[in-house]
C-alpha cells in the first residue's frame, strides 16, 4: 500500500515490520493521510510520569526511563543513539542532565560510548540483580592501625551492618592506590561480597574503571570523598567538604585573620575531597590563601622550617588550616611559639583547638542507608544532604 502525503509526494511502508521507534504517525486532513513525524514522541517514552517519579531529580527520572526503554526492547542492540544534544532538545532537559544518567547506563554496561563516534546500546543488556546475596561487606582504608578499630565512623558502621545481619571486614590499602584498586575489583566477582565501603586514595582515571566493572546493583560507596565529576555507579556518603572549608573561611575572614595557610602533605593536597575544601575555605576567606604541601608523613621538617621562618613574623593575626588533624597533632608543639593560630578539620579525633567537626557517624549512617537500598535494588535512592559539619571555637 502506498500513502499520498499533502503535497503530492508519496512514502512507501517498509516490507518488514517496523520496531516501536521507527513506527509512523499519520494525521488525517482533507481525506489525505500527513506524514508528519518518522520519530517517536522520545519525551513521552521515557519521560512518562508515572506514579511518584515528577518527584524525583532529573537525571534520576531520565536514568530510569532510559533504562526502562532498554530492557524493554525499544532500542535495538548495537543501535546508535541520537547525539547528547539533540537527546537532550528531544526530552527537554538539559544537556549535562541526560550526560549524567547515560554515563551512568555506560557505567553499567547498558551502553558504549565513544569520543567522537556517539554512543550507542549494548550488544548484551545486563541482567539487572533484584538484589546482592552476599552476606560479607569490606570496608577499604589507606592504613588500618588500632585507631581505625575504635574509629567513629568504623563503629557506627559496624554496629548498622551488624543490624542488617551482615558481617564487616576491614582492609588495608597499605596507602597503595594500585593495591586498592585490585582489592576493589576483586571483590566485583566475589559471591560472599555484598558490597564495599572504600576510603578512596584512587585517582579519576582508576575510578571511572571501577565503575565500568562494576556488575549492576553492586553497592560500591565512597567515604569522606566525592570526585570532582559525577561517575555513575558509585555513591558517595561523606560530607559536603565545599561547605565546610567555606564556613571555616568565613569565620576566620570575621575574626580578622590577615593570612591563612593550608598546611597538607604531597598525596593528601590531591584528593578531590581536600582540593574541593581548600576551594570552600578561599571562597570564605575572600583571599588567597597560602597552600603549604612540600613534606610527606615521614618528614615533617619543611613544615617546621616555614611556621618558624620570618616571612610573616610581622603579621598580627595568621591562621595555620590543617586538612588532617593527625598532621596537627605531629605539629603542635611546632605550632606554640609560631605566632600561627591552628584550625583543624576534625574527623575522628576529639577536638584540641578551633576548626570543623565532621560528622563522621552520620557519614557511616549515611554509607549503610545506601547500601541497604542497593541490595533491595532500589537504585534511586541517594543522600541528598551532606552536612558540612559544626564549627568549634
Amino acid at each position: 500500500m502506498i500513502f499520498t502525503g499533502i503535497d503530492g509526494g508519496f512514502f512507501l511502508p517498509p516490507t518488514k515490520p517496523a520496531r516501536r521507534h521507527n513506527r509512523i504517525n499519520f494525521s488525517e486532513t482533507s481525506g489525505h493521510f500527513k506524514i508528519y513525524s518518522m520519530q517517536p514522541d522520545l519525551k513521552k517514552i521515557i519521560l512518562d510520569d508515572g506514579p511518584g517519579l515528577s518527584s524525583e531529580p532529573m537525571h534520576l527520572r531520565v536514568y530510569k526511563g532510559i533504562l526502562n526503554s532498554l530492557t524493554e526492547g525499544f532500542f535495538a542492540p548495537g543501535e546508535k543513539l541520537l547525539p547528547d544534544i539533540a537527546f537532550a532538545q528531544a526530552l527537554e532537559v538539559n544537556h549535562l542532565t541526560l550526560k549524567k544518567a547515560l554515563n551512568r547506563l555506560a557505567a553499567e554496561g547498558y551502553l558504549s560510548r565513544v569520543r567522537g563516534r556517539g554512543t550507542y546500546v549494548s550488544e548484551v543488556i545486563p541482567k539487572t540483580r533484584p538484589h546482592i546475596s552476599g552476606h560479607r561487606v569490606t570496608m577499604l582504608y589507606d592504613i588500618v592501625t588500632e585507631e581505625s578499630l575504635r574509629s567513629e565512623i568504623f563503629v557506627s558502621i559496624c554496629n548498622s551492618v551488624t543490624e542488617l545481619g551482615l558481617s564487616l571486614e576491614l582492609v588495608s590499602s597499605l596507602s597503595n592506590r594500585r593495591l586498592q584498586f585490585q582489592q576493589v575489583k576483586s571483590l566485583f566477582s566475589d559471591a560472599d561480597s555484598a558490597g564495599c565501603f572504600v576510603w578512596p586514595i584512587m585517582d579519576m582515571r582508576q575510578l571511572q574503571q571501577l565503575a565500568c566493572a562494576r556488575p549492576a546493583g553492586y553497592p560500591l560507596i565512597f567515604l569522606n570523598y566525592k570526585p570532582e565529576l559525577d561517575i555513575g555507579g558509585i555513591d558517595f556518603s561523606g560530607y559536603d567538604d565545599f561547605g565546610a572549608g567555606k564556613m571555616l573561611g568565613t569565620q576566620l575572614r570575621s575574626q580578622g585573620y590577615e593570612t591563612c595557610v593550608v598546611v597538607h602533605t604531597k598525596t593528601s593536597c590531591k584528593r578531590p575531597t581536600n582540593t574541593n575544601r581548600v576551594a570552600g575555605l578561599e571562597a570564605g576567606f575572600s583571599a588567597k590563601i597560602i597552600n603549604f604541601h612540600r613534606y610527606d608523613e615521614m618528614n615533617f621538617a619543611p613544615v617546621t622550617e616555614f611556621l618558624q621562618s620570618n616571612q610573616y613574623r610581622h603579621l598580627k593575626k595568621k591562621a595555620s588550616v590543617f586538612i588532617s588533624e593527625m598532621d596537627y597533632i605531629k605539629m603542635r608543639p611546632a605550632l606554640e611559639h609560631s605566632g600561627w593560630t591552628p584550625f583543624v578539620f576534625f574527623t575522628g579525633q576529639k577536638p584540641t583547638c578551633g576548626g570543623v567537626l565532621l560528622s563522621s557517624v552520620q557519614m557511616g549512617l549515611n554509607a549503610v542507608r545506601i547500601l541497604e537500598a542497593r541490595r533491595k535494588g532500589d537504585t534511586s535512592f541517594v543522600i541528598t544532604h551532606h552536612v558540612p559539619g559544626r564549627l568549634l571555637p
